[in-house]
């Protein structure tokens, strides 16, 4: 009688466990990032009242065993997923996917789902309810020759100093994008020719030809006469010289002293015996010229019929204009301006302007940038493809390199028929501070400056188990490993089966209320089945007793 009262007893102390892990999972239905738990019943020990035994020609017999009740065997963890909530912090974090938040303890390692995170007074991302820092993978956010570092080598905690100040950095490089239209006219050079060209019996001039040969000359020059030359040069200086002639000077001779004389301009003879005289820049010119005899020569040279006309006006090619911000090495900001010029040959030449109380360019100019017939970037023919400034109250002069696209692609600067138009990027930043943060799904958090600069601060880290049925729960939401769970496998969000993180949102717990009710009903049955046996061993054991009245 005692094993059946002994046995309604283990029931009842198995069915009030069940119930204990059911309540614990309602109690636990708005905990963040909570798992729910089942309890698993197992039999006990067996009390053998014969053992069975074989014989042969079917003799054999099964053992006969009594039961000695039930007990827990388990609480198992449900590790499904739980929804996830939107919230308006930008602290809170969820797992989307396996894995946990890896936190330093005072225990070793703490892992948790709970994404409840904030900063606390010494800028360290923390554990809402416990304080634990939060850990880092990797070495994002050390010490970088491009970006502030936060984080400290050696130290996974996640120092997120909200206000601190963000360093400029200089610009050490720009990039130049856009379009200068195929169909823009470039700049158009100053043509004189003479009115008449020279003849020699009545045919055209070259330039072995002898000026005394030429139809123009009636007396023959000697040595001591002159050609007087007056007018003006492309950029407007005045012309007013002499070129010595003789009875050996040729006409090659004479088109070669003009062009020596006239810096701005190329002199040629044409095939028709002209003179003709082409402003080596582009643009608006004040070329004139005339030619008159000297007064005091012994030969006769008559040129008063032979007159320099213009025949092709100077005019500027299309100009295309943009800017890029260039900061200085203590992150000051510089508006540079950039113009486009197209040249004679079809290419185009990039300048560069600031504004003098600012500083001065000792390098502005890159020529030569050159396009494909596609339209594509073919590369830069001058000297380089920098510009170089001083800026007023720095140590040293700064280059900047520009970068105008990758040769042979339409990814940069482009020239195809349409409008013209230039846009400008650089690699540094004024002086900030860090205003706000952004998590990526793969973990990374993001620092936002004032400044508009963005830039890593950390990678958050992420923990999965082979056996995560085997951690044991440390209460506040974490769990630490044990020999049942196996190792840590620390890394990055999103690699090797981890799961992606969420900013600004918690996972719900996953407890479903209706079926929390339904092994609650069940607890209650089996709870109320076992208390009937002990009931009923107690009134055999009373009918018992009675026999001996």
């Amino acid at each position: 009688m005692a094993n059946s009262l002994l046995t309604g007893v283990s029931g009842l102390a198995s069915h009030q466990k069940m119930i204990e892990v059911v309540g614990n999972n309602l109690a636990n239905l708005n905990t963040v990032g909570y798992k729910a738990r089942r309890a698993h019943f197992s039999d006990v020990f067996y009390e053998t009242i014969k053992a069975g035994g074989g014989g042969g020609a079917g003799s054999g017999s099964n053992a006969t065993q009594i039961g000695n009740g039930s007990k827990i065997a388990s609480v198992g963890v449900n590790f499904s997923q739980g929804i996830l909530e939107t919230t308006s912090s930008r602290f809170d974090f969820a797992i989307d996917g396996d894995g946990f938040f890896v936190a330093d303890s005072a225990a070793g390692p703490a892992f948790a789902r709970a994404g409840v995170f904030n900063i606390n007074n010494n800028g360290f991302l923390v554990d809402s309810s416990t304080g634990f820092h939060i850990q880092r993978f990797g070495n994002v956010g050390e010490t970088d020759s491009l970006f502030p570092g936060f984080q400290t080598p050696g130290d996974n905690s996640i120092q997120i100093p909200l206000g601190a100040t963000v360093p400029g950095r200089a610009t050490m490089e720009a990039s130049v994008s856009g379009n200068l239209s195929a169909a823009a006219n470039g700049a158009l050079s100053q043509i004189l020719d003479s009115s008449t060209g020279l003849t020699a019996s009545s045919a055209a001039a070259t330039g072995t030809t002898l000026l005394n040969d030429l139809d123009i000359v009636t007396t023959p020059l000697a040595s001591g006469d002159f050609i007087d030359v007056q007018g003006t040069d492309a950029d407007g200086t005045a012309l007013n010289f002499q070129i010595a002639v003789d009875a050996t000077t040729t006409v090659a001779d004479l088109v070669s002293a003009l062009d020596t004389a006239i810096t701005g301009a190329d002199v040629m003879l044409g095939i028709n015996g002209e003179i003709q005289v082409t402003a080596i820049q582009g643009g608006v010119s004040l070329l004139s010229l005339n030619l008159t005899e000297n007064a005091g020569n012994t030969g006769v040279m008559d040129l008063s019929s032979f007159n320099f006309l213009t025949s092709q006006q100077g005019a500027e090619g299309e100009v295309v204009r943009g800017a890029v911000e260039v900061f200085d090495e203590r992150g000051a900001g510089h508006l540079i301006g950039l113009t486009f010029d197209k040249q004679l040959d079809g290419t185009w030449t990039m300048t560069a302007d600031l504004d003098a109380a600012e500083g001065t360019i000792t390098d502005a100019t890159v020529s030569g940038i050159t396009f494909g017939t596609d339209g594509t970037l073919s590369g830069v023919t001058g000297p380089d493809s920098q510009i170089v400034f001083d800026f007023i109250g720095q140590s040293g002069s700064q280059t900047v390199q520009l970068n105008f696209g990758t040769t042979g692609t339409l990814s940069g600067l482009t020239s195809i028929p349409g409008e013209s138009s230039v846009a400008s990027t650089q690699d540094g930043f004024s002086t900030g501070t860090l205003v706000d943060v952004n998590v990526e799904g793969n973990g990374l958090i993001e620092g936002v400056g004032s400044n508009g600069l963005r830039f890593p601060i950390a990678q958050l880290a992420l923990a999965t188990f082979k056996n995560p049925h085997g951690l044991s729960a440390s209460g506040n939401n974490f769990f630490q490993g044990s020999l049942a769970s196996g190792d840590a496998q620390i890394g990055q969000p999103g690699t090797s089966g981890r799961g992606r993180v969420s900013s600004g949102q918690l996972e719900n717990s996953n407890v479903d209320i209706a079926v929390e009710f339904t092994r609650l009903i069940l607890a209650q049955r089996g709870f109320s089945a076992n208390a009937r046996t002990i009931t009923v061993t107690d009134e055999v054991l009373e009918e018992l007793n009675s026999l001996v009245r």
